[in-house]
C-alpha cells in the first residue's frame, strides 16, 4: 500500500542525544541537544494520525523530500540542491522517530530509506513529502 502525505513547516534535524543520571536514579536519562526537533516530531505526528490505516508491522520502505527555506540570495534559476546545514541523515532521524507508533511498530522496519534535501521552490513553503510503500509497492 503506498502512503504519501506533505508536513508543511521547517525541518529541524533530530540532534545528537547526551545521556545524564540524575541523583539518585540508576539509570540514565537521554535527552537530544537540539530542542526544537519535539515540536517538529509533533507536527509530523499530528499530519501522519490521518493515514493510520497505513500502519504496519511488516516491511516497509520509505522516501523522505525535504524542502528547506530558499534565502533570499538564491536566485529563481539557481540550483535546488541544499548542501549546507542541517545534515540529511539527522533530518530523516527526526521524520522516522516521529512515525513511530503511528506508521510503524518500530523504525527497525524500514529497510530501505532513500532522503533528499533541496531548497523549496521560490513559490512554495518548506515542507517534507513522506512516502511510504510495502515490499509490493513499486
Amino acid at each position: 500500500m503506498l502512503t504519501r502525505f506533505t508536513i508543511t513547516g521547517v525541518a529541524k534535524p533530530k540532534g545528537s542525544m547526551k545521556a545524564f543520571i540524575p541523583k539518585g536514579w540508576n539509570r540514565p536519562v537521554l535527552t537530544s541537544t537540539n530542542a526544537s526537533v519535539k515540536t517538529w516530531e509533533q507536527t509530523i505526528r499530528n499530519v501522519a494520525q490521518d493515514f493510520t490505516e497505513a500502519y504496519t508491522t511488516g516491511p516497509v520502505r520509505v522516501r523522505l523530500r525535504f524542502s528547506l527555506p530558499r534565502p533570499k540570495s538564491l536566485s529563481r534559476q539557481a540550483s535546488r540542491s541544499h548542501t549546507k546545514r542541517p545534515d540529511v541523515d539527522k533530518l530523516a532521524r527526526a521524520a522516522l522517530d516521529a512515525l513511530t507508533g503511528i506508521l510503524w511498530k518500530d523504525d527497525s522496519q524500514v529497510y530501505s530509506l532513500v532522503a533528499s534535501k533541496q531548497y523549496a521552490a521560490p513559490d512554495q513553503p518548506p515542507h517534507l513529502v513522506i512516502t511510504i510503500l510495502t515490499p509490493h509497492d513499486n
